[in-house]
């Protein structure tokens, strides 16, 4: 969640396993426009996951970051 809106767009959240593979995510964006999610097609099975994202602001400026965490 962001203090402004962002381009849509050009933005991005992707989900990697322990071993880099890609899991399937429905990005999703709040109707205000700060917000960036995703939800899953089936549970995540047990392990380690990187979620990794990048916003554009409106005025062009592109933030990234990325976190783990691990299901049990």
């Amino acid at each position: 969640t962001f203090s402004e809106r962002f381009a849509a767009p050009f933005s991005s959240l992707e989900l990697k396993d322990a071993q880099g593979q890609a899991v399937t995510l429905r990005q999703e964006v709040s109707q205000d426009g700060k917000t960036l999610s995703g939800s899953f097609e089936r549970p995540l099975s047990t392990g380690t996951y990187e979620v990794r994202w990048a916003v554009a602001a409106a005025d062009g400026h592109r933030m990234t970051g990325s976190y783990s965490f691990t299901v049990r």
